[in-house]
């Protein structure tokens, strides 16, 4: 069994998409653990600290206002090739490049072409791991118990 984390973000649960995204993941893997959070700063930049090592300022700003002082919804999910599962049923970052079928393309309205113009982050609404080595990473960030 391999485990994956992911997280509902604020535009999910302002949205009232949370029980439709959790129907869809229990579909393909089991709630191992999930906790209702409400993001710090230090925790989205050490979650996103590898994309964000590379960026401008301007670029990190947008992802603070995205989710700092908001509420997620943490969730690890496991089951087999569970990583894979659930990058698969998610879809890619960009909403309007996911496959028909896939939680972003059927639940987002954006893109980061928008997102760009508007000078902010791509509203995607779900973020999943995409290794054991993110996922082991991104557990220590949200679940410091």
């Amino acid at each position: 069994m391999e485990e994956t984390l992911i997280i509902l973000k604020p535009d999910c649960i302002e949205r009232n998409l949370t029980e439709v995204c959790i129907k869809r993941l229990l579909k393909i893997g089991n709630i191992k653990k999930m906790k209702t959070c409400e993001v710090k700063s230090k925790q989205i930049l050490e979650h996103y600290s590898e994309n964000l090592k590379v960026v401008d300022q301007d670029i990190k700003n947008r992802v603070l206002d995205y989710f700092v002082n908001k509420t997620v919804i943490v969730i690890v999910l496991d089951g087999e090739n569970i990583i894979k599962n659930v990058r698969n049923e998610i879809g890619t970052s960009d909403p309007s490049e996911s496959p028909l079928g896939t939680i972003r393309r059927d639940y987002c309205n954006d893109s980061y072409k928008i997102a760009e113009i508007e000078q902010r982050s791509c509203r995607n609404i779900i973020h999943a791991s995409d290794s054991v080595h993110s996922y082991e990473k991104e557990f220590r960030v949200w679940f410091k118990e």
